[in-house]
């Protein structure tokens, strides 16, 4: 009898379990399609889906040099910007191609122009028609006056460069000077004259350098590069008793940037590359190439020469126009010349 009873409890326990888990699963199979279809479709979703760019694409940026750099490559720079740029901007991609003014000038002549140009004076004014106008905000006004042409800014600064008066102590007796820059226009507009001066039209950027440092002539009108390059040197223990006189009003070394016509969303493009590279955050970083920027109201160097030399270049500055022509460049040497060397 015992036994009996305690068959019939199995059987109702079994009994009530099995209708438990059948009501458990009705509920389940009414619930299910409210709570975890709607996620299952949004992982489908989200793996059939594809992203979304605002551009997708190859962008060109040509760097012509014309004139010494920094401490570290201008191309690098731009390379590691560029990278930058990418990854806040997926799918856009720029590739960054130096070449020399004489290439410029020949892919130019057979059709060829890229998105953005950066480069220097020298390069003349016959690509201005395929320039557009950008904004000079935060900029300062006596350096974007170097990238205007008939009125609009075709092409932004964001690079700074000045010249230098680098003596051993014998003052301006005996001088050498670049051929590829204009320096003595620099000297002309600082009220300075000089006599003995180097055959400087058969120098180039380091030849310049080279001869000074060997004592051929006991004073170099150089660039930032040569400031560089002399105080690299004292550092060293290689050369003494250098002085440096940084000279104000006038520079023609600024590396500039311009965007050529394309379509709407190329341009667009461009032009936030621009901005990035006119950031704060991006300047900053020129102190890492000995360098100087052309923004409103920024401090790259704190102490020593290079704070000297940037709070020259601060004042207000004569900025030559990136598209005179060769001839143009060469008559402003000729005259300069004339004004301020004395047999």
């Amino acid at each position: 009898m015992k036994i009996k009873i305690g068959n019939k409890i199995v059987a109702v326990f079994s009994w009530f379990i099995r209708i438990g888990l059948s009501a458990v699963l009705v509920i389940f199979l009414c619930v299910a399609p409210f709570t975890l279809l709607p996620n299952i479709l949004q992982a489908q979703a989200d793996i059939n889906k594809k992203e979304e760019y605002v551009y997708q694409g190859i962008l060109e940026l040509w760097h012509i040099e014309t004139f010494e750099g920094g401490s570290a490559s201008r191309l690098g720079f731009l390379e590691r910007e560029a990278i930058n740029f990418e990854k806040t901007h997926k799918g856009t991609y720029i590739v960054v191609q130096s070449m020399s003014a004489e290439q410029f000038a020949l892919n130019y002549q057979n059709g060829k122009l890229p998105n953005m140009i950066s480069f220097g004076i020298g390069l003349g004014d016959e690509f201005t028609d395929a320039l557009i106008e950008l904004d000079t905000e935060n900029l300062r006004q006596d350096v974007c006056a170097g990238g205007k042409f008939n009125s609009k800014n075709l092409a932004l600064p964001y690079i700074l460069g000045g010249y230098a008066v680098i003596s051993n102590g014998a003052g301006l007796s005996g001088t050498g000077l670049k051929g590829t820059n204009n320096g003595l226009k620099a000297l002309e507009k600082n009220n300075m004259q000089i006599s003995n001066l180097y055959d400087c039209e058969s120098l180039d950027s380091y030849d310049a350098y080279d001869k000074f440092i060997k004592n051929n002539f006991q004073t170099l009108i150089g660039t930032q590069r040569d400031v560089y390059r002399c105080f690299n040197r004292q550092q060293k223990g290689l050369m003494n008793n250098l002085t440096y006189t940084f000279l104000p009003k006038y520079t023609d070394l600024v590396q500039y940037i311009s965007v050529c016509k394309s379509t709407a969303i190329e341009e667009k493009i461009c032009k936030e590359f621009v901005s990035q590279l006119l950031s704060i955050e991006t300047q900053q970083k020129l102190k890492n190439y000995n360098l100087f920027s052309p923004l409103n109201n920024i401090q790259l160097y704190t102490d020593g020469i290079y704070a000297e030399f940037e709070k020259t270049l601060n004042q207000n500055l004569m900025v030559e126009n990136v598209f005179l022509s060769k001839e143009q460049i060469q008559s402003q040497k000729s005259e300069a010349y004339k004004n301020v060397v004395k047999s």
